[in-house]
């Protein structure tokens, strides 16, 4: 019984948020806008749960004193200090030193777990882009095309097709099949959500 409410629910917000972003029912607007605070809300609060489920399995591998336990006193500081210094300050994410471990901190690793996707990139076409295979080499060369464009080269060292090529293929192509996966997640989603409400969790076949 709670799976088909809770499957109801989101088949209901699903329905109702899909409604409003075709334009299919502009009276559902307000409804639509008090939906998205709360997923803000919802997102705040599940955002605050997983910190404190953090800090708790990093202490209990501290007090066993598992196996790479200094990794995980050296988060549980780095996590101490960045909400310490955010709620000394009364100006929140705005105060100079959130905004320093901001920029000092995350925003380079952030970019060195962004460079890291090379690597990935080139592994999975070592392993799944064979270019004895259909289309191989058609994804290679996009690839390598896409990353060239969007590496920080100096605009003079490459030529302006390869520029305009990139894009309209970022534009084009990928937005249009990227749009067709989550516009198909969605439809997948929604028939799920009716086959749960119509046949019920427990039913086979």
């Amino acid at each position: 019984m709670d799976r088909r409410v809770g499957g109801t629910v989101a088949l209901v917000v699903a329905m109702l948020v899909l409604a409003d972003r075709f334009g299919l029912a502009p009276a559902t607007r307000p409804w639509v806008n008090v939906l998205y605070v709360w997923s803000l809300l919802l997102a705040g609060f599940a955002l605050l749960l997983g910190a404190v489920h953090l800090a708790g399995v990093h202490l209990g591998r501290v007090r066993r004193g598992e196996a790479e336990w200094p990794l995980s006193v050296a988060l549980l500081a780095a996590l101490a200090v960045t909400v310490g210094v955010g709620l000394a300050d009364p100006r929140g994410i705005r105060a100079p030193a959130v905004e320093w471990i901001f920029d000092a901190v995350l925003a380079p690793g952030q970019a060195t777990l962004f460079a890291l996707t090379g690597l990935f990139l080139l592994t999975a076409i070592h392993r799944f882009v064979r270019l004895d295979r259909p289309g191989g080499l058609w994804i290679l060369v996009g690839l390598v095309l896409v990353a060239v464009v969007q590496a920080p080269w100096p605009p003079d060292l490459l030529p302006p097709l390869w520029a305009r090529l990139a894009d309209w293929l970022l534009v084009w192509p990928v937005m249009a099949a990227w749009r067709g996966v989550l516009l198909g997640s969605a439809l997948a989603s929604l028939w799920i959500g009716g086959y749960l409400l119509i046949r019920g969790p427990g039913s086979r076949g």
